[in-house]
Parts: structure tokens; sequence; C-alpha cells
């Protein structure tokens, strides 16, 4: 699966402990969730992501930055090993492959319609489009299993993990078998300039599709 596929990705869960603290630690985790999705304005920060085979084959290392601004807008950057640019303006999505020296433009609202990625740029209960199932608390983060209501070509579920600075981690595993893991380095709810979300193709380079 390539890799804006993949970017096109999310999941998580909770440990519970005895009948006396469950509620009480999965209502904190809970809530934790549901603010991420509902009262994150925008994200800023670096990632780094993982893709293995269905075997568990370590087929895919990439770094990179991410800007996001909801509803509908972010920067996905790929630094290494590929230099590529992803773009959401609201109303396009903007791919620029560098080394194709190629940009493809899709209407946002086509291209991430079943992809993990709506979701981060959603600004809405994660229950809208998933059912949410808590997971066991691992690596010091609180961790949700989401399953798409609707069946999606691209993905079986995601998971997400929270700590208390917001999401950590987002593991996605594909119809192949593949699995993608995403780990965050992000600030939640810091200014981020317009321009980050405004993309204009470099000249020479090929163009597919339009802008709308």
């Amino acid at each position: 699966m390539k890799k804006t596929g993949l970017l096109l990705s999310v999941a998580s869960v909770i440990l519970v402990a005895s009948a006396s603290i469950t509620s009480a630690k999965t209502d904190t985790a809970r809530e934790r969730l549901n603010h991420f999705f509902t009262k994150v304005n925008s994200l800023k920060g670096s990632f780094n992501q993982q893709v293995f085979s269905k075997k568990g084959k370590l087929i895919q290392n990439s770094t990179g930055l991410l800007y996001l601004s909801r509803p509908g807008r972010f920067r996905w950057i790929y630094k290494t090993p590929d230099p590529q640019v992803i773009v959401g303006d609201g109303k396009n999505i903007w791919i620029y492959d560098e080394d194709l020296e190629q940009v493809t433009i899709k209407p946002l609202s086509r291209a991430l319609s079943s992809a993990p990625i709506a979701i981060l740029t959603r600004k809405q209960s994660p229950d809208a489009q998933f059912v949410v199932k808590p997971m066991k608390a691992s690596g010091g983060l609180d961790w949700f299993q989401l399953t798409p209501r609707k069946k999606s070509k691209d993905f079986k579920s995601i998971q997400l993990g929270l700590d208390k600075r917001g999401m950590r981690q987002m593991i996605m595993q594909d119809q192949l078998g593949q699995k993608t893991v995403i780990k965050f380095n992000t600030r939640s709810n810091v200014p981020i300039s317009g321009k980050q979300f405004y993309f204009q193709p470099p000249a020479g380079v090929d163009v597919i599709g339009k802008a709308i």
C-alpha cells in the first residue's frame, strides 16, 4: 500500500484494573479521546511512520512533519527517505512527489471519505464513523480500537494511543494484512499560519487533476 494511501489512517485502547476503579479509568481515558476529536483545533509537530508486511517485516520507515487545522486542512510532509508533500486546503488534496516531479490534485471529500485521516480532519466524536472499543493500556498510553461502521476498501481497523498530552500513536491494519505504525511528537491548539495549507505547484512539474 502506497504511503499516500497510508496517510489517508487511526486507533487505540485502555486497561481497567478492578470493578471499583474501572469506571473512573475508562471515563478518564474516554474523555481524553473525545477531547482530542472535539476540542483540539490544531496539531503541529513531527512523526515517524513504519510499515510492516503481513509477515511482520519492516518494509518502509519514514519521517516527517505534520500541520493540522480542523476542519479539513492539513500539511503532511515526508522528509525521508522519499520527499513528498500532501496538502489539504479544505477543498482539495495536493500530492507533490519531488522525485517524479509530479503534482496530483483530488477533491478533498472524495479522497478522504473512507480514509483514517478523515477522522483527524473532522471535529466530531469518533463514534460518528467508528465503533470504539477500549483496549489494554500499553507503553504508558491508553488505547482504543476504532472499527469503521461502513466497510472501507483501504483498512480494517485503526488504533489510537493517547496520553495526557494527546495523541501519540496510530496503528492501521489494512485489507492486505499490512500494518502501519505512526508515532507523533506534536503540540495541540497552537497557532499555525494559513500558508501551510496553501499549495502552488512548482514551475515545470506535471499536474494531474484540477482544483475545485
